[in-house]
């Protein structure tokens, strides 16, 4: 009997086997189709006084797991042609749409390094996840182009009325507190000789800050005597509050960098246009870096360490996304919120 049973016993055993081995097989799952995505448009406008309006609104199908599951949808946009190396995602949970305001993608496009006044092409795709232990069922991808608009920070701020403007503080230029500590700076074009002061609010009511002497101690009072530049420029002005101290340096503005005329060696000149308050220039530039610097120095120079459009003194060095010709300006107008753009003519 034992010896019958011992003959039988292996055959039995890979019997079993086996059929654990197909009972494995049938569990196998086998993704149906993945989801479909669609925008409602592929060109939405971006302005600033729209902002809580709709811009975008996309929409998929559902996955199909090929039997009954709990779906979570991430929808990703990403710069055109880098493989959603680098995205900014929504987690839809279970939902078949998303809904872009224009303010939400107006920060997406920021947060993707596309600098505000520049064409932002985005390529947009959905996925459909149920477990790790299911494979991810991913949607074709979209494509839309955006332009994003500066976000601008109110920041508190300091008026400069003065001869060059009509003495009106309600339509001067301000100097801002970026850290709210009471030191400002901002830059002011003035177009002779002029003497000015500042102001705590656009009126004359009070918060009226001058210079302790002739103009030029470089010390505040209050309300003081008129501030004094000795010649018509482009000043950076920096008051403190703390110590009552002020500042005026005249500056000149240039491009520099690898992808410029120049390289790092020399500077290319900016026009200032007292219109519009912005330095420009239009020049040839190759797809390598660039920065802003004042009067041929490293004293005072700007790059932009976020890659959104907006400097920081000292900051990152900038991508030239292109070789080719661009118009380039520089906007040092609004304190506190120092911008850029790379136009490619």
């Amino acid at each position: 009997m034992k010896n019958w049973f011992s003959k039988i016993f292996p055959i039995i055993l890979i019997m079993a086997i086996v059929s654990c081995e197909k009972d494995e097989q049938r569990l196998v799952v086998i993704p149906g189709a993945a989801p479909v995505l669609s925008a409602s448009t592929a060109t939405p406008a971006l302005k600033l006084e729209d902002a809580s309006k709709e811009a975008v609104k996309f929409t998929w199908t559902a996955a199909d797991f090929n039997y009954p599951a709990g779906v979570t949808y991430t929808l990703q946009l990403a710069k055109k042609g880098t493989d959603f190396k680098e995205s900014v995602d929504f987690n839809a949970g279970p939902a078949l749409s998303k809904t872009y305001t224009v303010a939400d993608l107006n920060t997406a496009l920021l947060r993707l390094g596309i600098g505000a006044g520049s064409l932002g092409q985005l390529d947009v795709r959905v996925k459909a996840a149920v477990n790790a232990n299911v494979a991810t069922l991913v949607s074709g991808t979209t494509s839309v182009s955006a332009t994003p608009y500066l976000v601008i920070i109110q920041y508190p701020s300091l008026y400069v009325p003065g001869g060059y403007q009509g003495w009106s503080p309600d339509k001067a230029p301000k100097l801002a507190s970026v850290k709210d500590n009471k030191i400002y700076e901002g830059y002011v074009n003035f177009g002779d000789a002029s003497e000015f002061k500042f102001t705590d609010a656009p009126n004359w009511n009070n918060g009226i800050f001058g210079d302790q002497g002739d103009g030029t101690t470089k010390k505040i009072a209050s309300p003081g005597n008129n501030f004094k530049v000795p010649s018509a420029g482009y000043y950076l002005l920096k008051a403190d509050l703390n110590d009552k101290s002020w500042d005026a340096i005249k500056t000149s503005w240039g491009l520099i960098g690898s992808g410029t005329p120049g390289g790092w060696g020399s500077d290319t000149d900016m026009v200032f246009n007292a219109a519009t308050g912005t330095w420009s220039l239009t020049v040839n530039l190759t797809a390598d870096e660039i920065k802003f610097r004042a009067n041929d120095d490293w004293a005072i120079n700007f790059g932009d360490t976020k890659a959104d459009g907006f400097l920081e003194y000292g900051g990152d060095n900038i991508k030239v996304p292109a070789a080719g010709n661009y118009t380039v300006t520089l906007n040092l107008s609004i304190g506190g919120n120092y911008s850029y753009t790379l136009k490619k003519n």
